[in-house]
């Protein structure tokens, strides 16, 4: 019996690892909104920066996304996972003792992040390799199931150990996990390597600047603007650009066009017969490119509405951490459930573009809910309701698009599909914190001042008014709480009985506009889904 124990446990140990894997990325991202309070205090930052951080750990995994996949093609995909497990493990220490916010930055999303690249792309291909077609499918699901226990997990556990101990002790789970995923995936087969040529540095270059500089474009937006400056952009003195355009602009079409640069430079590879990051073809694909959009926009609400929710929350009902991760968790709870379901039973019955369709659906419905909760008088069970049916519409939609995609290529391509797939996930995920998080840093400031401005009884020119915005929009991302509360105090004495309704009203409108911006892009989403194909077909078929 002991044996046989032992064989079982040996026969599923990879797979646990794979899981646990996905788990502590996942718990990885989402515990740093749990506990960006407190950071910010122990720091002396702001959320500005922490905010900036997060869309930075987003930038990195996407933009070294292709050159992983080059790096595993030359030397095999485990050796790259345990290379990145490594490094994972060292950027966790090395942000848990920072200093300083720089040293954060460097640690959280530079170390962190180029140790995690592999992390996110090996587990499904591994799995692949592992199992069978017949256990292949529960494996998949195991890994999505992980990945969102990882991120509730994150965000409550992570609230909880801040709010007792300190935010430096949240990431000690993850850094416990490390060892034993190395023990448990240790007997995963080793992959043939595939290829012998050199290493494509030129296509990796041109994709961490096409991915990078995109991505740094709309997280500088709600501090320099998005089209003209709010303030200058200076490198050594230089200002960037010499002219009243912001840099946010000049960022993106930059990477813009190095990501058509990239793209030929692949297809030129590609015909000559030399080593590429990826296979430009996929890129013609239709029903691979309608999954991989609906999948990144989806992704983009998302994760945009709960960093939003972990901001405002906190500031309109006075909740520490671990009460903000409570008042969330219903969306990760009905999400877990939702896939769960839908993978057991409803594809059984339902075609999976309908599961697809459905889940959008109620995904809509509970934006709209949402939207409809908040205001001054809400309190978190108000919310309730909304979140069950934003993330049950969620975790359908979760439990079929993934398998959609992927069944629109080869099962040679998937590798390839999957340097796709997970990069676009992380460009989403960054836009919903600069997109998203933009609109309601900078509508809450535009509310602000104009309510100000009324109550004073008093007219300012467009240029008195966009300066006070700019102003204070720094204010709400730079400055600590003390610093705030000192900054609003110099404001006019016959202002100050009406400042905090108005700070909340106007925290209020702006959340509200954001959710509603969110709606639009769920809207998008469900056009997008019209187009999914109806039966699961391979890239031969298009």
């Amino acid at each position: 019996m002991i044996q046989e124990d032992r064989s079982s446990f040996s026969k599923w140990s990879p797979s646990i690892g794979l899981c646990l894997t996905l788990f502590t990325v996942a718990f990885n991202v989402s515990v740093i909104p749990a506990i960006m309070p407190r950071i910010v205090r122990d720091l002396d930052s702001s959320m500005g920066y922490v905010q900036a951080a997060l869309v930075l750990l987003a930038l990195v995994k996407a933009s070294f996304a292709p050159t992983c996949e080059n790096l595993i093609k030359q030397f095999g995909r485990k050796p790259v996972f345990l290379s990145g497990l490594v490094l994972f493990g060292m950027g966790t220490i090395a942000t848990s003792l920072s200093p300083s916010i720089g040293m954060f930055v460097i640690s959280y999303s530079l170390i962190c992040g180029l140790g995690a690249t592999p992390l996110i792309s090996s587990p499904r291909e591994l799995i692949g390799i592992i199992h069978s077609e017949k256990t292949e499918m529960y494996s998949q699901l195991a890994l999505i199931v992980a990945s969102i226990i990882g991120g509730l997990t994150g965000a409550v556990l992570g609230g909880l150990i801040a709010s007792n101990y300190g935010w430096r002790w949240s990431l000690m789970p993850q850094l416990l996990i490390i060892p034993l995923i190395a023990f448990l995936v240790r007997k995963v087969p080793r992959t043939v390597q595939a290829q012998t040529e050199p290493l494509d540095w030129v296509g990796g270059l041109l994709s961490f600047l096409g991915f990078g500089l995109t991505l740094l474009g709309v997280s500088l937006a709600g501090e320099y603007g998005w089209w003209f400056a709010k303030q200058e952009f200076k490198i050594l003195d230089l200002v960037i650009p010499p002219f009243s355009l912001s840099i946010v602009p000049l960022l993106i079409a930059t990477g813009i066009v190095c990501l058509g640069i990239f793209t030929a430079w692949q297809r030129q590879e590609a015909n000559q017969g030399k080593a590429s990051l990826l296979r430009v073809g996929l890129l013609r694909y239709q029903p691979f490119l309608i999954c991989l959009f609906t999948a990144s926009i989806h992704t983009l609400i998302t994760t945009g509405i709960q960093f939003n929710l972990y901001q405002f929350l906190p500031a309109v009902l006075n909740l520490n951490p671990f009460q903000t991760a409570l008042a969330v968790l219903p969306f990760s709870l009905a999400t877990l459930f939702a896939v769960v379901y839908a993978t057991f039973k409803l594809v059984r019955r339902i075609n999976h573009k309908q599961i697809i369709y459905a889940g959008l659906t109620m995904f809509a419905v509970g934006i709209w809910q949402l939207y409809s909760a908040i205001d001054l008088q809400m309190k978190p069970l108000d919310i309730l309701p909304a979140l069950v049916v934003m993330g049950a519409g969620s975790g359908l939609f979760l439990a079929q698009i993934g398998v959609t995609t992927f069944s629109t290529v080869r099962r040679e391509e998937l590798a390839e599909a999957t340097g796709v797939y997970n990069p676009l996930q992380n460009l989403g995920s960054a836009l919903g914190r600069g997109i998203l998080g933009s609109v309601l840093i900078v509508t809450a400031s535009a509310n602000i001042v104009d309510k100000v401005v009324i109550e004073l009884g008093k007219t300012i020119s467009s240029a008195e008014r966009s300066r006070a915005i700019q102003v204070l929009e720094k204010v709400i991302q730079t400055y600590s709480t003390d610093e705030r509360r000192e900054f609003f105090s110099q404001l006019p004495a016959a202002v100050q009985p009406s400042l905090n309704p108005i700070i909340n009203s106007s925290v209020v409108e702006a959340m509200r506009t954001s959710v509603a911006i969110a709606l639009i892009f769920s809207i998008i989403c469900l056009i997008l889904a019209f187009f999914v194909p109806k039966r699961f077909q391979t890239a031969r078929e298009v």
